[in-house]
């Protein structure tokens, strides 16, 4: 297969310009992922809710970007070729059991995930590290000081420091 054109396509059906080339890739030098299916009795049905276009797939090209090719099965569809950013290329392995893909790309997937229900917001990615005591309590100090909590200070001195 020769290169793939790859195109923006519009936010509005009333757009008059139409789909723009926003680049090309090679499939053969990518790497594909294929929809996930399941079987509601009769057939393998996609796991991707896509309105008029039935079935995806997800490419990594060999530059690293994420291209989404949407296709129907309908007589006269034309295959679609998006570029799709790392958001929404993470949301379509983890629904299409990509697991071991979502881990090669974007580090360890942690063992829950879910809505929080009460607890503190998620301000970024947890990392834990051990203090001594006197460092702790130093910090727990600067903390109450300047009227904030002992984790929005860690986040103030590192980002200070950096």
């Amino acid at each position: 297969m020769p290169r793939v054109n790859v195109f923006a396509y519009p936010t509005s059906e009333y757009d008059e310009d139409g789909p723009q080339l926003a680049g090309w890739f090679d499939p053969n030098s990518a790497t594909k992922y294929d929809e996930g299916t399941r079987w509601d009795g009769n057939n393998n049905v996609s796991v991707n809710p896509v309105g008029q276009y039935g079935h995806q797939a997800l490419y990594r090209t060999k530059g690293g970007r994420w291209v989404l090719n949407t296709w129907s099965q309908w007589q006269g569809s034309e295959d679609r070729y998006e570029f799709v950013d790392d958001a929404t290329a993470k949301d379509w392995l983890l629904r299409n059991d990509e697991d071991d893909a979502v881990e090669q790309w974007f580090g360890e997937l942690e063992e829950e995930s879910g809505p929080n229900l009460g607890g503190r917001p998620a301000v970024g990615t947890k990392v834990e590290t051990r203090l001594p005591d006197d460092v702790l309590a130093a910090l727990d100090e600067r903390a109450k000081a300047e009227g904030t909590s002992r984790a929005e200070m860690i986040r103030r001195l590192v980002t200070a420091s950096l």
